[in-house]
This record gives C-alpha cells, structure tokens and sequence, in this order.
C-alpha cells in the first residue's frame, strides 16, 4: 500500500477533524505520505491541512460520494493543487498539474476505487484543470468536451427513430484527434460523460422535488431554504 502513516506504516486510518462540526471542510489530523509506483517519487500531506475531500456536489453524491476510498487521494490532490497554485506561472502550474493529476487517478485504482469512476474523477479534475490553467486552448478544450458529449446523447436517442444516426457517434472521435496527448481525456469525457447524462437527468429528476419540498418546510418554519444545498454547493460561511 503506497500510503504510508510518517513514520513508515501502511495508512490503516485517515483521522480527520471536521471543522466547523456541522460545516462541509476535514482538517488532517495526522499527516502521511504517497509514493507514486511509477516515478518512485514521495508526496507528503501535513497534518492541519484543510478540504472538502472530493469535490463533487451533493446531488451527485449517488454517483460518487465525497469521501470513501477517494479519501486520501483527494486529500493529496488538493495539496497537489496548492503547490501547483503557489508556482506563480501558468505554464509550469498547468505541466505541474497534469502529472499530479495522473498520480491522482493512480492512487485511486491503488486504493480500490472501481476503474471507471477513478477515471471519470480523474476526467473530470483534468477538464477543470485546462479550463483554469490552459487559457485560450482549455477554454476551447471544455467547450469541445461539452459539445462532444451533447452529440454523443443526440446520436443516441436520434438512433431510436432511425439508427444512421449512429454515424455522428464518430463525430467526436475525429474532433478529439487533433487534440494530441488530450485526446483520450476528451473521448473519456465525450462518451462516457455522454452516456452517464441520461441517468444523471433522471436522479436530478428525482432529487429536485425533495430539495423543493425541503425548501418549503425550512421557509414555513423560519428556517434556510438556501441550506438545503450544502454542504457542497452553497459554502457554509460560517467556518
């Protein structure tokens, strides 16, 4: 297990401190270390760093849950996030974050996260990472994943009426060519992403009416209606 505790043992509990009790950020308790299987190289997470553990929103929480296996590896890809952040240069932030990002997706499948919700955590840091580093490029890098996985839906339900509609499924696969070494992050996030967007419409279908109903009480009893959002969605400002 290449998560290790500071002192050289394998990682057999992540302590972690909410702060605030009933805010949406863990504070490390105590530290541990990473060493990436394939450069050998060693990461190190402080004890009394702060995170929201994986980033992912409420109401995807059916799909992929903030904390889990995912723990540690969100944790030491936050701080990977910070030290490319600190660099002060885009360029070499953007470098920075790539490789970390792979290390991510690594320490997921190490620490027994199913293959394709590793890769679809990696996909998905990896598409924010060139909307915030990439400039121009990662603009246009986000704008084509989207359009991509809206053709990919399109062709599919289109097929039901008539399946030549099939053949725009090659569309993306083309588009994403000249994208180079991204090319198979943009068809990860075309396809699968794509094909996950009927389910995720339909929890959303689902979730909304509770959400509403939720609201209501919270308003007829002099509540937050704003607070049924959190913990990831609307930040608890009180921390």
């Amino acid at each position: 297990m290449p998560f290790r505790t500071d002192d050289g043992r394998d990682l057999e509990e992540l302590l972690l401190a909410q702060r605030p009790a009933d805010g949406h950020r863990f504070q490390v308790r105590e530290g541990f270390d990473y060493e990436d299987p394939v450069s050998g190289r060693r990461y190190e997470v402080r004890a009394g760093r702060t995170s929201d553990l994986a980033s992912v929103p409420s109401w995807l929480w059916s799909f992929i849950a903030s904390y889990g296996r995912q723990s540690a590896p969100a944790l030491l890809h936050d701080d990977r996030s910070d030290v490319a952040d600190a660099l002060g240069d885009r360029r070499a932030a953007l470098a920075l974050r790539r490789e970390d990002d792979r290390v991510f997706r690594i320490a997921l499948r190490e620490q027994g996260v199913p293959l394709l919700r590793a890769w679809l955590m990696w996909a998905w840091v990896s598409a924010d990472r060139e909307r915030a580093l990439g400039g121009v490029a990662g603009a246009l890098f986000l704008v084509q994943a989207v359009l991509g996985a809206i053709v990919v839906v399109g062709a599919s339900v289109a097929a039901f009426w008539n399946p030549a509609w099939l053949a725009l499924l090659a569309v993306p696969a083309l588009a994403a060519a000249p994208w180079w070494r991204l090319a198979p992050l943009m068809l990860l996030l075309n396809y699968v992403t794509g094909l996950l967007a009927p389910l995720i419409v339909l929890h959303l279908v689902s979730l909304a009416p509770f959400r509403l109903v939720e609201a209501i009480v919270e308003l007829a009893t002099a509540g937050d209606p704003a607070g049924v959002l959190r913990p990831t969605v609307r930040p608890d400002r009180r921390g």
